[in-house]
């Protein structure tokens, strides 16, 4: 049995809920020795692409210590509304990742009334999430390469992540999955494929200078990691293979992993992944589909494998009506990591080591009521 993270007042881990929090603690940072001062970081500093800010311990060169300082914290009050009012807000509460956020929670719903969708809604949540994956792993390959001013390989990532957008956009009806699945509905019609050469960004990224960037930066090997971050550590962790209501494993996948636990292992487990996840997709058929959801009281949890690990929501649902709702974002998690595998690094290690974790502040500081 795995720790995953924290839903409510119940720790989530690869058997199921346990009773109380999970065993680990957000990091503190230190007060350093002689010599030593804080210098923030942020909320404003180039590079960056949401409100976030750092407070560093370091020496002049050498990281000591670092805390992360949100400015991007919002509350999103969904007790007694109506579940299609929830789901709405759900969808959005980071876009980029929407398909996961509203595949768990409609699953967690689904589970709460004792309810399994028909196949052909389970193939169509399968391809949005690869889909999802593929478009999340270029972008964070592509961050990479731009804080490296590493300019042809950073134009073709985008060029390539405008192709996947317009794939889904043609599947699903939006760019961002928004509208695509709702209450007993399934409503993406046929799948259009992505054309990637992944041996062309290999070649492009093969680099001695970038690779030197990322090689050795930001090792973390905690047993608790998710995603490509654990994956990179030589961890068989992916929620793919442990959720029973998805079921890649009539698809044939398998985990990818890497060994060193560096910014450098993150990004080859996610390139690796898009081949991964084209090949599921080679698979899978998309149509639309109805099914009924009756009304019933009951609680379930939701998990899928988001571009960044394990994403779940727990639900009691009462008369149609949300009554309790707890969520466990991805990106809570690896903040933690990135906290515990950034000091020893140097300055310029920074940028890299951050985007290689694929963590988006929108969805970290979400609380629920």
């Amino acid at each position: 049995m795995r720790i995953i993270g924290d839903l409510g007042s119940h720790c989530l881990t690869s058997e199921g809920l346990v009773e109380g929090p999970c065993k680990y603690s957000h990091p503190t940072i230190g007060e350093g020795g002689y010599g030593s001062f804080n210098f923030l970081y942020g909320p404003s500093a180039g590079g960056l692409l949401e409100s976030v800010a750092f407070d560093i311990l370091t020496y002049g060169e050498s990281i000591e210590d670092v805390r992360a300082l949100s400015y991007k914290t919002r509350h999103i009050k969904v007790r007694g509304l109506p579940l299609r009012d929830v789901l709405f807000k759900v969808e959005r509460i980071n876009v980029p990742f929407a398909a996961s956020h509203t595949i768990a929670f409609l699953t967690a719903v689904e589970n709460a009334l004792r309810v399994s969708p028909p196949e052909e809604v389970v193939e169509s949540r399968i391809a949005q999430l690869e889909l999802e994956r593929i478009r999340n792993n270029l972008l964070v390959i592509q961050r990479l390469a731009e804080a490296a001013s590493f300019l042809v390989p950073t134009y073709r990532l985008l060029y390539y992540v405008e192709e996947v957008n317009r794939a889904i956009s043609r599947s699903c009806g939006h760019r961002y999955f928004l509208g695509a699945n709702y209450l007993g509905e399934s409503r993406c019609q046929g799948l259009h494929l992505p054309r990637i050469d992944v041996e062309e960004l290999r070649d492009l990224l093969n680099n001695r200078i970038f690779i030197d960037r990322l090689q050795g930066n930001g090792v973390v090997k905690e047993d608790w990691a998710i995603g490509p971050a654990a994956r990179a550590a030589g961890f068989s962790y992916d929620a793919r293979l442990e959720v029973p209501e998805l079921k890649y494993r009539d698809h044939g996948f398998k985990i990818v992993t890497e060994s060193k636990g560096d910014a450098f292992s993150r990004m080859l487990v996610r390139l690796e992944e898009i081949e991964v996840s084209l090949k599921i997709l080679e698979g899978v058929e998309v149509k639309p589909r109805r099914f009924e959801l009756p009304l019933r009281e009951g609680r379930g949890i939701g998990r899928v494998e988001s571009p960044s690990g394990d994403l779940a929501y727990m639900v009691q649902v009462e008369q149609g009506s949300i009554k309790e709702l707890h969520l466990l974002p991805p990106s809570r998690i690896n903040i933690l990591l990135f906290l515990r595998s950034m000091p020893g690094n140097i300055f310029t290690d920074f940028p890299f080591n951050w985007e290689s974790f694929g963590i988006w502040i929108s969805e970290a500081e979400v609380s629920i009521s």
